[in-house]
């Protein structure tokens, strides 16, 4: 992901999840691009506990270490509720507000389609 917020302010964010998802929400990358501009990715600190993704295929699933759906959602909600201005760019979307977010899709193939909300247990 890419934003123009502030460290301070994905910091709260952070926090905010954690309290959430029992402190187990990292950034596992975390690097200021430019002056307005910050590259991070969202993890899990342990596969097993609450906000880690599960990816599913053909009926088996594996534990990863990505955060889930839930936890972007949740992390980007605090974000465009305390703050205005902010912009959060992945690699498909652009994203302002909460009408941006909170968009579920399929992330599976046509034989076996599954969606992000789904790859999970929260």
């Amino acid at each position: 992901m890419k934003t123009n917020a502030t460290k301070k302010q994905l910091n709260e964010a952070l926090n905010y999840v954690n309290s959430k998802f029992d402190n187990n929400v990292i950034f596992k990358s975390f690097e200021q691009k430019s002056k307005n501009r910050i590259m991070f990715t969202l993890r899990v600190k342990n596969s097993s506990g609450p906000g880690a993704k599960i990816s599913k295929f053909m009926g088996k699933e594996r534990k990863t270490i990505s955060a889930c759906w839930h936890v972007h959602g949740y992390f980007f909600e605090f974000l465009f509720k305390h703050y205005s201005d902010i912009i959060i760019y992945s690699l498909d979307q652009k994203m302002t507000n909460n009408n941006d977010n909170w968009k579920d899709r399929n992330v599976g193939n046509f034989y076996s389609p599954i969606n992000f909300s789904d790859c999970c247990n929260c």
